[in-house]
């Protein structure tokens, strides 16, 4: 009787998490803000606690690197995934696939985790066109995203541009910080 009391009352007491709020990142604050901005094609991925959170791991075989000094391989996580029969997930958070492209705005921070600006902000499917052009690709977040200069909430949108525009543009970006 005990342990049922004592389920209803964690039942009852539990907390809703609500969906993330991201700040909206324009392109040009991703590259800024970016401590590297790479091309690469996800080669593996595993998951790992570190203290109460599970991190996915993804290893990036680079093809291209933007910004910032990366090696050929670099190793990017995303909080939540499943360990040992406990899983954990977070709202917003990035699914990248092995084997997948990608242009990937990443942030080393302090604990020497690489991990990706902006969430979804972050990552750019590089596809190719029937026409054998190759483009990158942002579905627009379905997360709320907050304008850091209102404080009102925006509904993200998709980006598709050229893979050589998209250089092209942080490059501009990073040349204008610069000065």
């Amino acid at each position: 009787m005990r342990l049922i009391r004592a389920a209803i009352l964690t039942l009852l007491t539990a907390r809703v998490v609500p969906a993330v709020t991201l700040e909206r990142l324009s392109l040009d604050e991703m590259a800024v803000k970016a401590t590297a901005i790479v091309r690469g094609r996800v080669v593996a991925s595993w998951a790992a606690a570190r203290g109460t959170l599970i991190y996915t791991h993804y290893a990036i075989q680079v093809s291209e690197r933007w910004k910032g000094s990366v090696g050929s391989q670099i190793e990017v996580v995303v909080p939540g995934g499943a360990v040992g029969g406990l899983r954990q997930s977070f709202s917003g958070v990035p699914k990248l696939i092995e084997g997948n492209e990608y242009v990937l705005f990443l942030w080393t921070g302090s604990s020497g985790l690489t991990h990706i600006l902006g969430f979804t902000q972050g990552v750019f499917d590089v596809q190719r066109e029937a026409a054998g052009g190759v483009v990158a690709v942002r579905a627009g977040t379905s997360e709320i995203l907050l304008d850091p200069a209102t404080g009102r909430s925006l509904r993200d949108q998709p980006l598709r541009m050229k893979v050589e525009e998209l250089s092209q543009r942080v490059q501009t970006a990073l040349r204008a910080a610069s000065r």
